[in-house]
């Protein structure tokens, strides 16, 4: 077993229960996770094909095309024809997506931020750099 194993597995153990009390500082307003998740993407990204969208969150595009069908039905996104290729069609976030994303990521940010606020400078300084990292990690 590499030295790096037992960080490894208290990184994944870290971020998971990270991960998890976060999801409980917003309401899904009725949302699965694979929905929030793909909206999500396409409120960061901007507009993407659905093959695109099943691309980044790693799933089949029949299930992508199960996810995107309820989000539109929701309102939440739309479709429209590909400026690049008129075969396609990408799929945008409307205002009211754009709303509920808005609302979503504040009440997540807020609870952080107050939560961070309880750690010394000095520990703040060591969560900034490991955010950093963790990001490098997660776009291998």
């Amino acid at each position: 077993m590499s030295d790096v194993a037992p960080l490894a597995s208290e990184l994944r153990l870290a971020v998971h229960r990270l991960t998890r009390r976060l999801r409980q500082q917003t309401s899904t307003d009725g949302l699965t996770l694979t929905q929030t998740s793909a909206l999500a993407v396409i409120w960061r990204e901007g507009p993407l094909s659905a093959g695109d969208l099943a691309t980044r969150e790693q799933v089949r595009p029949p299930s992508i095309t199960r996810v995107l069908g309820a989000l539109e039905s929701m309102g939440l996104v739309g479709r429209e024809d590909n400026p690049r290729d008129g075969r396609q069609v990408v799929v945008r976030i409307t205002p009211l997506g754009q709303k509920r994303m808005d609302a979503y990521v504040l009440e997540r940010e807020l609870w952080l931020t107050e939560q961070l606020e309880d750690f010394e400078p000095e520990e703040q300084d060591v969560l900034r750099k490991a955010a950093g990292l963790l990001d490098r990690l997660a776009a291998r």
